[in-house]
């Protein structure tokens, strides 16, 4: 005797809602080029950081920027051309 198949609904539900949020964009995605070196809770800590690793020769160009949206956490972007 053969069971109903009431889990394959479910587990296609399940597989689907987890695509959509696992491929949903961010809210904020990467600069063109840009690559995410650091997380900091200070923005003097940050932009330090950024000026050494131009001045290793580690990348070309690089900024911090300030999100509300994560707790006013620094990110630090770097470039290399």
């Amino acid at each position: 005797m053969r069971r109903p198949r009431t889990a394959a609904p479910a587990v296609a539900l399940t597989m689907v809602l987890t695509s959509l949020i696992a491929g949903a964009t961010p809210a904020q995605a990467d600069p063109p080029g840009g690559t995410l070196r650091g997380v900091y809770h200070s923005g003097d800590f940050c932009r330090s950081y950024g000026a050494e690793g131009v001045q290793n020769d580690l990348w070309d160009w690089w900024y911090c920027e300030q999100r509300a949206s994560a707790n006013n956490m620094w990110f630090l972007w770097t470039f290399t051309y």
